[in-house]
């Protein structure tokens, strides 16, 4: 089968998580199911100043990578709409050449292109949304418009999206199905650590952004005693950028928080799972998420979680079987169980570990979830 994948976001220079999803899927796409893949990406300009425009292959050929439009910086909305025409005729001259199977868009702008497609070869397009911020926060304005737009309101021979979060909109497709995120879980087994940090270390990994509510992350760590914090050990390190990072640290620094926060900047990779088991709890506070791929990759490090009951986070994590949901945009109820938290032993961190790794192993390895598009596919061409 031959699959074209689109998807503007890309890594180098630019990482998020719904890169890692297309990654894994476009590699075992290529090895356990015998595809032939076309990725589609953007030429881009990345934060070290280095140009990637350079085409790829990978795995004996079967994965190709076509940079497409002028070489910008990722964040600038003119190239990124001007990238899309670029794309466009790209994908129809490939598509024509190669007699795709299937058209695999990733949300947001790379609807365009594949549809138009679509609209002339009536090749078959699954568009996948990764997250709905706007909508789910309850924003409001042009740009809460457009994402309703784009997820609800265009017409898809399948939408996948890995949240249930889709169903809360009304939505003019009715082929709509939950295909949630998954965990390399052997590359997190073969990766150990000689010993977690000492005391109780707190971990949040993502981007600082309105989005994760780290505002009030902060300040409900300045309402807790800090004889408390002291005796515990306790420390909270903060993984990644985003450009409420300077707001963030000025705030800590503010609330008398300094000796209590490591601010770790980016990490990647292995270096990011030997983060995840030196800690001791996962933190993620968001005020919207679907399905944080974070909460997994912490559930395949034997983490605990704490975290707001948005998304799916509700279908798995259950409290007193594999920790803490608390309501979102509650910063005494994060306080709360954060105090709770504190006054436990370490050792009772831990005897819950096999719950959620479980869980994982069984339904959320990438080899089960591409599996499961791959059926999707098979489905759609028939």
């Amino acid at each position: 089968m031959k699959i074209a994948i689109l998807i503007d976001w890309w890594n180098p220079p630019v990482f998020w998580w719904w890169q890692v999803h297309v990654q894994y899927l476009s590699d075992l796409l290529v090895k356990n199911h015998a595809c032939k893949v076309d990725l589609f990406v953007r030429k881009l300009i990345g934060d070290d100043n280095k140009s990637y425009a350079k085409n790829e292959t990978h795995l004996w050929w079967k994965l190709r990578i076509f940079r497409i439009g002028p070489m910008t910086r990722f964040f600038n909305t003119f190239w990124r709409v001007v990238s899309l025409m670029f794309t466009t005729f790209f994908l129809f001259y490939m598509a024509l050449r190669e007699q795709y199977d299937i058209i695999h868009a990733h949300a947001y702008v790379s609807w365009l292109p594949a549809k138009i497609v679509w609209f002339l070869l009536r090749i078959p397009v699954i568009y996948t949304v990764h997250g709905t911020m706007w909508l789910d926060a309850h924003r409001k304005g042009i740009l809460a418009k457009i994402e309703r737009w784009l997820i609800c309101g265009i017409r898809y021979n399948l939408e996948l999206s890995v949240s249930h979060k889709i169903f809360d909109y009304k939505n003019v497709n009715k082929n709509i199905m939950v295909m949630h995120n998954g965990v390399d879980i052997q590359k997190f087994e073969a990766i150990s650590v000689k010993s977690k940090y000492p005391g109780v270390t707190f971990l949040y990994v993502g981007r600082v952004d309105w989005q994760k509510w780290h505002k009030y992350l902060i300040e409900w760590l300045g309402m807790i005693d800090k004889s408390l914090l002291r005796e515990k050990w306790f420390m909270f390190n903060f993984v990644w950028d985003g450009e409420l990072l300077p707001e963030i640290k000025e705030m800590s620094h503010s609330l008398w928080l300094d000796e209590f926060i490591r601010f770790k900047w980016k990490i990647f990779w292995d270096e990011l799972i030997e983060e995840y088991k030196k800690n001791t709890i996962f933190i993620l506070p968001s005020l919207a998420e679907w399905q944080p791929l974070t909460v997994l990759e912490a559930f395949a490090s034997k983490l605990p979680v704490i975290a707001t009951d948005v998304g799916d986070n509700i279908y798995f994590i259950k409290d007193d079987e594999n920790w803490y949901l608390v309501p979102s945009a509650d910063a005494r109820a994060l306080k709360d169980v954060v105090e709770k938290v504190l006054h436990l032993d370490v050792p009772s961190y831990h005897h819950m570990w096999n719950n959620w790794y479980n869980l994982i192993v069984n339904n959320y390895t990438w080899d089960i979830v591409v599996a499961k598009i791959y059926e999707q596919y098979l489905s759609l061409v028939k």
